[in-house]
Parts: structure tokens; sequence; C-alpha cells
């Protein structure tokens, strides 16, 4: 009786110690391991935040011409339509931010809406973009235009794959 009930606890702690195994070891890291914003198990919050700080990566390549964080953020199959209609592919955006004899004093993405989808690799995002300089014939601009950008997860970094903008037309 004594080797039954001996026999007994080895074998119930055996199980117990393979369920807490289990349990141990199937768990995802803590969130704070985790890249924010960069794999599919971060929390809607970090890549919310991601893609906000993006669109703001995006305003600063177009006010400083950085063509080097466009090649980063716009995928090799990235297409944006202008408010003219135009559309441009990755290349065609770079080339025409490089050769613009415009000169902005500011831009910047503001009120930015962001939605996650496709269990964290897919985001849209939906605000406002503001830019103040002059034209190639020194005349001064203040633009608005509201835009929509469809961002994914590729290669454990988020790329925008198209965009859209409208603009806003001045208040009265």
């Amino acid at each position: 009786m004594n080797s039954a009930l001996s026999t007994f606890k080895v074998l119930t702690l055996g199980m117990l110690a393979t369920v807490v195994a289990t349990e141990a070891f199937s768990q995802e890291p803590k969130l704070s391991q985790k890249p924010k914003g960069a794999t599919v198990e971060a929390s809607k919050e970090e890549i919310e935040s991601t893609i906000r700080i993006l669109s703001g990566e995006w305003s600063k390549a177009m006010l400083q011409r950085d063509e080097t964080i466009l090649e980063r953020i716009w995928a090799t199959d990235f297409v944006y339509v202008e408010p003219s209609g135009r559309r441009f592919n990755k290349a065609e955006g770079i080339a025409d931010m490089k050769k613009s004899t415009e000169k902005l004093t500011s831009a910047a993405a503001s009120s930015i809406d962001v939605r996650v989808y496709g269990g964290g690799t897919v985001a849209v995002d939906i605000g406002d973009y503001k830019q103040v300089g002059q034209d190639k014939n020194g005349k001064p601009f203040d633009r608005l235009s509201r835009f929509t950008n469809v961002w994914i997860l590729k290669d454990q970094q988020w790329q925008c794959v198209s965009g859209h903008a409208s603009n806003v037309p001045p208040k009265p």
C-alpha cells in the first residue's frame, strides 16, 4: 500500500511538473521584450504609435528632401495618388521630391487616426498634412490635405504600400 501511494505521488508530481513546464514554455514573452511596433505580437497601441512616428518621419523627409527615409518607409511596390489624381510609384515619388523647386518651411502630419487589422500586420492611418513654403515663383503657400495610407509589416519593418491625399479647401 505504501509502495502504491509512493508511485501515485511520483506520477502526480510528474504530471504537475509537466503541466507547469508546458505552461511556462508556451507563454509568450512579456510585452516589454517584444520590438515595439515591429512584430505581430506588438500591442495595438504600440503599432499605432509606430505608424504615427513613421508619418512624422515622412513629413520630415519631405521637409528635408531626405530620400533615405522614403527608401526605408515606402515599400518597393508603393503607389500614391495625389489630390490632382496623378499616380506615382516609389521611384517617381522620390525623383519628384528631389527635383521639386518648392521651398518648404514646414511640413507636418497631424490628427492621425490609426486602425490596425490583420492580427497586427496591416495598419491604416488617416490624418491631416500641412505644408507651408514658397512655390517655384517665390509665391507663399499654406496647404492642407487629408491623407489615407496603408501600411504593412514586411520583414519586421512597417512600410507604406499605398496612399491617397485630398486637398482640404481653405476656410472662408
